[in-house]
């Protein structure tokens, strides 16, 4: 409570195949891990994980954020 969007700050992990949410978009609320990371462009590729049936996104920054919950088949 209290907090507004202008104060929070994306978290990317610095890791290749760090798991990752989609939390902008069409596949917003997936999971997945990061191939690359495009730092130049402020971007990363990142393979969605079941549901998403592996698929791979160049995504922004902004558009994903570290992710530290369970897994799918948890």
């Amino acid at each position: 409570k209290g907090l507004r969007e202008a104060m929070l700050e994306t978290v990317i992990p610095r890791g290749q195949g760090d798991r990752v949410m989609v939390v902008l978009g069409q596949h917003a609320g997936k999971v997945g891990h990061i191939l690359q990371r495009e730092p130049e462009r402020s971007r990363a590729l990142v393979q969605l994980e079941r549901a998403g049936a592996g698929k791979v996104l160049a995504l922004d920054y902004d558009g994903i954020c570290h992710y530290v919950g369970g897994h799918e088949d948890d």
